[in-house]
């Protein structure tokens, strides 16, 4: 009997992310469509946020085993030259709640790893919960990870305390985190702020200032390289911390932090709505959320397996002096021609044989 509810709850999981796929939003009603029942629109909106409230569906039962399976296939496709990017960062979820994400790099977007959601806005999760959340992904893929590739962490100024940087010296990761311009630094025990620095790059011909082996915050925390840049892309200097010997690492490992915004921007605006939520509980957007990244990451199987492959330019006009589409918007417009012209096709990493006759 409990296996016989299990498999129900997975077939009604499935029929739920069908939903949002096809009508790119998190409503009950969406989510709800796409169950095969033969029952009531109604009644679907009743089964979906029924699902999503449900205590015996939530990311451990669902997507951990998911994502431990296929970790590895992503790892293998990140194009990030064999180093692990994660990154953590929170975001807005309906008018209420707000979720902490830790996503890993993939081409030009994340992969959602692992989150938490809370009553409150952005800049409510304190540092104890930014270890909590990092440890959590450390326990569920530490083995998961290649011993042979780097893990490095990236996240905004929030997330510079020194607890979260032990936690990543523990487990032999490295990171780089923006802080403050105004935070308290000693180099040779002489105390300095990012502010107070220029940098002119037109004199030395760089766009950085570098110093290893500073002292961090009043704390004295030792062993903290620090980085000032100041890139024409950035509207201001960044001013970074990390334990990575290399300015070069440090500065190629920020710039894709950004990867995360664009997860999100993804899962909300762009595609699935998820800060328009009516949820009420934290749980239940947990849950949607958990929907989402089920969602999102099976498009992007499905556009990394199609996206050499001759059928591309049949959904994708290309040309050199334009960008091409992100892995994301080209899987959602091959997920449309497949079914338009009734092509079959599969969610996975493995290219089995393909044909442009209609099925």
């Amino acid at each position: 009997m409990q296996n016989t509810h299990k498999y129900k709850r997975i077939n009604k999981l499935s029929g739920l992310i069908n939903g949002m796929i096809i009508s790119q939003d998190c409503t009950m009603n969406a989510l709800g469509s796409g169950l095969p029942q033969v029952i009531t629109a109604h009644s679907k909106e009743k089964a979906a946020k029924t699902f999503l409230e449900n205590y015996w569906n939530d990311y451990q039962t669902h997507y951990l085993p998911y994502m431990k399976r296929f970790l590895p296939e992503f790892i293998q496709h990140a194009q990030t030259r064999g180093i692990i990017y994660l990154v953590i960062d929170g975001s807005q979820m309906g008018n209420k709640h707000i979720a902490l994400m830790v996503s890993m790099v993939y081409k030009n977007r994340s992969i959602p790893l692992c989150w938490t959601v809370k009553k409150g806005g952005k800049g409510h999760f304190t540092a104890k919960m930014h270890c909590e959340l990092v440890e959590q992904v450390q326990e569920y893929f530490g083995k998961v990870f290649p011993k042979d590739k780097p893990v490095i962490l990236l996240g905004d100024g929030e997330f510079d305390s020194t607890d979260l940087q032990d936690v990543c010296k523990d487990a032999g990761w490295g990171y780089v985190f923006r802080t403050a311009c105004n935070t308290v630094m000693y180099e040779n025990g002489d105390a300095f702020k990012a502010q107070q620095l220029s940098i002119d790059s037109h004199q030395n011909g760089q766009d950085h200032i570098f110093i290893k082996s500073i002292e961090f915050t009043k704390e004295r925390y030792k062993n903290v390289n620090f980085l000032y840049l100041h890139d024409p892309k950035y509207e201001e200097a960044i001013p970074l911390i990390s334990n990575l010997e290399e300015a070069k690492d440090i500065i190629e490992a920020y710039d894709r932090r950004y990867s995360i915004e664009c997860l999100f921007k993804d899962l909300k605006s762009t595609s699935f709505k998820l800060h328009k939520t009516r949820l009420k509980s934290a749980y239940a957007i947990a849950n949607v959320i958990m929907v989402a990244a089920f969602a999102f990451t099976l498009l992007v199987k499905l556009g990394t397996k199609y996206e050499h492959h001759p059928i591309r330019p049949y959904v994708q006009r290309t040309r050199p002096d334009q960008t091409v589409w992100s892995i994301y918007f080209f899987a959602c417009a091959l997920l449309k021609h497949l079914l338009w012209e009734g092509i079959d096709f599969e969610f996975s990493f493995q290219f089995s044989k393909f044909s442009m006759n209609s099925s």
